[in-house]
């Protein structure tokens, strides 16, 4: 039963120790699963840059295919995954997600994206939004995903009424999707003979207003491109999103290598101007993740820092109180020593003095007790001194009842 053996020692410290090395504070995770919505050619896109790009400052990145964006996300609330992407207007992925959206956090904006429209007919310059889509065929990438969940949405609000959406390749009449700045989406459907579309101030107006995740966005024509036009539409940004349990050190580190190597991704796309320290996190779908708060806040002082010198006074305060307190329990407690020896002695000096008469004696020894009984009840005796000196007491009585 007894205690721990020698052996156990060891033991118990590798125990420690492993734990110790395996915590987020020591050691914290580099090695993330990304979940990815392999049907979205801009998630697609980014994966083939964010992946090669963290593995080279050290992590390890394992991608995992999801149904769509909104099982990428469930994936990562579910604990199957630690990363994964969403459109940060996607307030329809969000209620798709339920509960467990929870339980998700972001890490930061990490990208730039926008709202465009493609006709395969030329539309009039007095075009609405409400031309362009009712009666037609209109392509949506993530049809039944995150794709079609927003543009529903939209169409809803905006009491556009009659218009079919069907896949990108499903011969539509107009295709919209969410692409970046100058993708190789929107060049390519110049190419083929579709025609830009730009959006009228009161839609955009609309838009924003009903979302204020949404922004206006203004993309200039292409120089030298003759079917390239002034764009005018909304944008969004896609966030990085992770779990609410990941380590605070583990996020921490992860945001400080995008925002810190932020001009390396610029240079693969201009789509990564999002990853800026000036984002408001109070229009994010998700709120951000402890690691993030702290890295964004790491030139602020510390509590400890904030309060030094209030800190610095409490602490002497309270070192000259527990000193005074100190002082004033060792005096009491060296004066119940004095009255305890006092007692002693007096019994001693009773005990001995053998011309006293048994009658007074036991007098003497009767008020003694009654003495310390009443020094006990006053606290000023310790219980165990009085039981000592009361069997001392009761053994002499006993004594001189006998003789």
């Amino acid at each position: 039963m007894g205690g721990i053996r020698p052996g156990q020692h060891v033991v118990i410290v590798i125990a420690c120790a492993v734990i110790l090395v395996g915590c987020d504070i020591v050691q914290p995770m580099k090695h993330f699963r990304l979940a990815v919505d392999g049907k979205d050619y801009f998630y697609g896109r980014m994966t083939t840059h964010l992946k090669p790009f963290l593995e080279s400052k050290g992590y390890k990145i394992d991608l995992v295919s999801a149904a769509n964006a909104i099982e990428a996300n469930r994936m990562v609330a579910e604990g199957k995954a630690e990363l994964t992407f969403i459109n940060n207007h996607s307030n329809s992925n969000s209620q798709a997600l339920g509960a467990e959206a929870g339980r998700l956090r972001t890490i930061m904006p990490v990208a730039t994206r926008l709202f465009l429209a493609f006709s395969r007919n030329p539309m009039p310059d007095s075009a609405t939004a409400k031309e362009l889509f009712e009666h037609k065929r209109v392509g949506v990438e993530g049809l039944h995903g995150e794709g079609q969940l927003n543009i529903d949405r939209f169409f809803s609000e905006a009491k556009i009424k009659s218009a079919q959406l069907v896949a990108l390749e499903d011969n539509p009449d107009v295709v919209i999707f969410w692409g970046t700045i100058y993708g190789v989406r929107a060049t390519k459907y110049l190419e083929e003979g579709w025609y830009p579309f730009s959006f009228k101030e009161n839609w955009i107006e609309f838009l924003t207003l009903n979302d204020p995740s949404l922004r206006p966005f203004t993309l200039p024509a292409i120089p030298g491109e003759p079917k390239s036009i002034r764009i005018h539409t909304v944008a969004t940004e896609t966030l990085l999103v992770t779990n609410q349990s990941l380590g605070e050190n583990a996020i921490y580190e992860l945001a400080q290598t995008l925002f810190q190597n932020r001009l390396e991704l610029m240079n693969a796309d201009i789509m990564y101007r999002s990853i800026e320290e000036s984002f408001n996190p109070a229009v994010l779908l998700f709120p951000l993740h402890e690691g993030t708060v702290s890295y964004l806040r790491r030139d602020e002082p510390t509590f400890f820092e904030r309060y030094a010198d209030a800190i610095a006074l409490i602490l002497s305060v309270v070192a000259v109180l527990y000193g005074a307190i100190q002082t004033i329990r060792r005096n009491l407690e060296r004066r119940k020593k004095e009255q305890v020896d006092l007692y002693f002695l007096d019994f001693l000096e009773l005990r001995s003095d053998k011309n006293m008469s048994k009658e007074i004696k036991v007098q003497r020894l009767d008020s003694l007790f009654q003495r310390a009984v009443e020094q006990m009840t006053n606290g000023k005796l310790e219980k165990s001194d009085f039981h000592i000196l009361s069997r001392l007491i009761q053994q002499e009585l006993m004594m001189l009842q006998i003789h």
